[in-house]
């Protein structure tokens, strides 16, 4: 197919260029580090790492713990247990496997009209009449492995029982619509401003959510509270990789990633000693507001300083960072001389996305964020539908097994290429899924599953990590953020399918992982319809100006 007039202008503009890796972010491209060792005029002034940048990117880190918590928190906040119709005050003493015997012969959601003169005697003695069945409205639940969640508290069960899902729907949708908006909101206003105002914001809602009194409030709090933590998330990370320069623009996108698996291993410990959901909630929002004070050692990223023609705030910033890494201070003046603000590339719109080869690699695209998230969050926060015994071991299990996959990921996007170890690493997620479904026919021990979701897990964990910097290589410069925003788009409407994934089950009890499986497969098989960018030479765009980070260079090969 021949491409459109418009898009053959713009792809001029946008030879073989240099593009940044930050994966989830939305910042444009300021300028090029060719890979002869030529550096851009931040990296010049205070090197591409050193102990600042660590101190600094360590730091930024932590902001993806309070994020990760309030993600993982239903997990045990609202996972499903057994429940039944409560004992009436005069009938308490009744052995419990005597009284759903007698009073629940059909289900949890129906008791039998028990007559005011029935006593503890005649249920124990089975002379109880055997009176027609009402809804039941009140119930017991068991609490063996969790204490009170919102289910309980709010009885989500029988028919209120999909309100459950609606209010993890509601929480998803907001990280959905803040993964779209979160790194415009962040190139417009500034790193350092987002973050701490909307930690500020997340730290507030959390407390507020241990004050809500209904179903209603709560879901409200979940549903700001899902725009705001991801809109943390994105300006952490910008931030991290703006800072540092060379390969380790990769390395740090991706160790920004290793509070993930940590997190979740504190949700469950925590959990354990905090069973009820309030008290967990407090104790996981208290963290969040010390991170408030940071905003007195966070600096602003000089690169989006510079972007944005504020060169004298960003000379502030480099000559501070230049003595604490003990570098030269004496170009500076010079170097930012040749700055200029960057002007904005106007002819870009969405319906280029799909015009001539650039329709395939959105499509495709598109498809594999779908993909990749359906089977990470289906894993990630359905562990309790798995049933394996604890809960708690479980997560933290499944948990520890992402810590190697993301260390995993560095070398790869070193090294190797980026299609192949994609399409490797979700069908392996696909295989696991179906093993684990296999093993369940046959075995009934529960670790022979608990490995194939490790197996799962340390897959489509490393998918997690290669995906979005494959996805911003793929697309020309003036493109970029479009075509980042519409994969995140396919992967807000995946989280919006994941509460509702274990419903499957009601058709078939293999259904859910089967979904998941051949989502993996067919996400892993559309990633090879695309080209590969890392062979791809570095080469010089004809104009340069404030630079963003490292960047890797693409084409427009393999069309």
């Amino acid at each position: 197919m021949d491409t459109q007039p418009e898009l053959q202008e713009l792809l001029q503009k946008t030879r073989p260029t240099i593009i940044p890796i930050q994966g989830l972010s939305k910042d444009k491209p300021k300028a090029p580090e060719h890979d002869d060792g030529e550096q851009d005029v931040v990296s010049k002034i205070i090197g591409d790492y050193g102990p600042w940048q660590l101190m600094i990117t360590f730091l930024l880190s932590l902001f993806s713990f309070p994020c990760t918590f309030h993600i993982y928190l239903p997990t045990f906040t609202a996972t499903q247990t057994k429940f039944w119709c409560a004992r009436p005050e005069n009938l308490s003493s009744v052995p419990l496997d005597i009284w759903l015997n007698y009073s629940q012969p059909t289900d949890a959601c129906h008791v039998r009209a028990i007559p005011s003169y029935v006593t503890v005697e005649d249920i124990m003695n089975y002379t109880a009449p055997l009176t027609s069945l009402v809804k039941c409205t009140e119930w017991e639940f068991d609490r063996s492995d969790v204490g009170n969640t919102i289910i309980s508290e709010w009885s989500l069960v029988c028919d209120r029982s999909g309100l459950t899902n609606l209010a993890e729907v509601v929480f998803l949708v907001g990280i959905g619509v803040g993964g779209v908006v979160g790194g415009w909101i962040s190139d417009k206003f500034g790193r350092k401003r987002i973050l701490i105002s909307m930690i500020v914001a997340q730290s507030a809602l959390a407390i507020l959510s241990l004050l809500v009194n209904t179903y209603v409030q709560y879901v409200g709090v979940r549903l700001v509270m899902g725009l705001v933590s991801v809109s943390v998330v994105y300006a952490a990370f910008v931030l991290s990789v703006e800072l540092v320069g060379g390969k380790w623009v990769t390395i740090a996108g991706v160790c920004n990633f290793f509070p993930l698996p940590l997190a979740y291993v504190i949700v469950s410990l925590v959990s354990l000693v905090l069973p009820n959901w309030r008290d967990l909630q407090l104790a996981l929002s208290i963290p969040g507001c010390f991170l408030i004070f940071l905003g007195l050692v966070l600096p602003e990223s000089p690169r989006w300083l510079l972007s944005m023609g504020r060169t004298q705030e960003a000379k502030v910033i480099l000559e501070k960072v230049a003595r604490f890494n003990k570098r030269d201070t004496t170009e500076i003046d010079k170097l930012l001389s040749t700055q200029q603000k960057e002007n904005s590339n106007g002819n870009s719109n969405v319906v280029m996305l799909f015009k001539g080869y650039l329709f395939k690699r959105t499509t495709c695209l598109f498809l594999a964020w779908f993909s990749m998230t359906i089977a990470y969050y289906g894993l990630l926060l359905n562990i309790g539908n798995f049933n394996l015994g604890n809960l708690h071991l479980t997560s933290i299990i499944l948990a520890l097994v992402e810590i190697p996959a993301i260390a995993l990921s560095i070398p790869i996007l070193l090294k190797a290429g980026r299609r192949i170890p994609i399409f490797i690493t979700m069908m392996v997620c696909g295989l696991s899924c179906v093993a684990s479904e296999l093993f369940s026919i046959s075995f009934e021990d529960d670790w022979i599953m608990i490995i194939c979701l490790m197996v799962g897990k340390f897959a489509i964990g490393a998918t997690n990590m290669m995906l979005p910097i494959f996805t911003a290589e793929l697309y020309p410069t003036l493109l970029r953020n479009l075509g980042v925003g519409a994969s995140q788009l396919a992967a807000g409407l995946a989280l919006m399918c994941i509460p509702y994934l274990w419903n499957l089950t009601k058709i078939n009890l293999h259904l859910p992982m089967a979904t998941i499986a051949v989502l993996s497969a067919i996400g892993g098989g559309i990633i090879l319809l695309l080209p590969d960018t890392v062979d791809h030479k570095t080469q010089a765009p004809e104009n340069t100006s404030a630079c963003n980070g490292t960047f890797t260079a693409t084409d427009d090969r393999g069309r």
